[in-house]
């Protein structure tokens, strides 16, 4: 366990992972691809922060879920989890995977991976 004073300051609103998801390691709309495109559906107004940010991140252009992950600093098993929830609840919608796109599209998805 950690020490108050061995966390850094902006650590200090780190909440763990299970407590974000509940402890779930599959949303209500089931297990989620990594590379799946999301869209926003709906405004964020009324969901919990962390779903509301992951409808923020993905109003616009469809994004990946791994790119959810990457801009909200977060785990992308939590990432999952959160836009399965959403799709279930219809405020996201879920777009062709990039597997099943051209294979300019995966080689720029692996090029990206290596690059983290």
């Amino acid at each position: 366990m950690f020490r108050d004073d061995e966390l850094a300051s902006d650590d200090a609103s780190f909440v763990r992972p299970f407590v974000i998801t509940q402890g779930r390691t599959v949303g209500d709309a089931g297990d989620i691809p990594l590379e799946t495109l999301v869209v926003a559906r709906t405004s964020s107004e009324g969901l919990a922060p962390d779903h509301a940010a992951v409808v923020t991140a993905c109003s616009g252009d469809p994004v990946s879920v791994m790119e959810i992950a990457m801009h909200l600093d977060i785990q992308l098993g939590v990432a999952r989890v959160l836009v399965a929830d959403l799709t279930a609840s219809e405020h996201v919608e879920q777009y062709d995977t990039a597997s099943s796109e051209s294979s300019a599209i995966v080689k720029r998805l692996l090029e990206g991976l290596r690059a983290l």
